[in-house]
């Protein structure tokens, strides 16, 4: 058996992130109470959108400090998973904002309301200088792990809607055309759709264990019955143990046991370098 552990690089720095959720929090709510006041429910969308974007800095944040948990008997894969289940929860909880915010565009849609346009469009820039803040901030921290480039894509994304607010706010103070209010509030809301549902499908994968999308087992298989001693490999498992970290785990079919510690470590170099899977496990056997 051959067991290599791989650790996270973890960031000692937690002040961008700190910093994005105190700016991500603190607009959110603001953006929640003029959108009742201004009856825009474009800005309510928009703050249902950067409530996403906290949970996602949070789930970064959260999961940067578990990461540096050590393992413990009851949980001897330490807890990397807890920002795979949060992010599946946080998937959810976008889904049934994204319900609540089509019905009200549907009504607005038939018995649209006056938005006040100057309080909307106020709003909306301040929430996109908001925006920008955030991405400069965790711009210096995009290489330090994938949470972090996952927490700057969320910005960027909330950024777009930003902008689309400030248009359905230009088009009802320059035309009158309060129907711009909840078509906003829609287009914010299939691009929620389309970045939850990838944060859901990733999540669900890895909670089930499914193999990697970037990892093709029978490749493995050929590619690990190419190294000299192994004759075949059979009962191979993948899996993630969380983002950026695979597991495996396999039997391995030898001619003889002479030159096993060899065979194990040429395997570990391999699949590490070839596959990037640091935590692999083998058992050797022969026919």
């Amino acid at each position: 058996m051959s067991r290599h552990p791989h650790e996270l690089s973890v960031p000692r720095d937690l002040r961008p992130l700190a910093w994005a959720i105190a700016i991500t929090v603190g607009f959110m709510t603001l953006e929640a109470i003029i959108g009742l006041l201004s009856h825009s429910l474009a800005l309510l969308a928009d703050a249902a959108h950067m409530v996403s974007d906290a949970a996602a800095l949070a789930i970064a944040l959260a999961a940067t400090w578990f990461a540096a948990r050590p393992a413990t008997r009851t949980k001897t894969f330490g807890f990397y998973r807890t920002e795979i289940l949060a992010a599946f929860l946080n998937g959810l909880a976008l889904w049934l904002a994204v319900i609540a915010i089509v019905y009200g565009a549907i009504q607005r849609i038939g018995n649209p309301l006056d938005v006040r346009a100057p309080m909307m469009f106020t709003t909306s820039v301040v929430g996109l200088v908001a925006n920008l803040a955030c991405s400069r901030i965790l711009k210096s921290s995009r290489g330090s792990g994938l949470n972090f480039q996952s927490a700057y894509l969320h910005v960027l994304a909330d950024t777009a809607s930003s902008v689309s607010v400030i248009g359905a706010a230009v088009v009802i103070w320059l035309t009158g055309w309060n129907f711009a209010d909840p078509i906003a509030s829609l287009i914010i809301c299939a691009s929620i759709l389309f970045s939850s549902w990838t944060l859901i499908s990733q999540s669900v994968n890895i909670l089930l264990e499914g193999v990697p999308v970037h990892i093709d087992v029978a490749e493995l298989m050929r590619a690990m019955q190419e190294i000299p001693g192994v004759q075949r490999v059979h009962d191979i498992h993948v899996w993630t143990i969380t983002s950026g970290i695979e597991a495996m785990s396999g039997h391995v079919v030898v001619q003889g046991f002479d030159q096993s510690q060899e065979l194990l470590s040429r395997l570990n170099a391999f699949l590490g370098k070839r596959f990037g899977i640091h935590h692999v496990t083998l058992q050797l056997e022969t026919e």
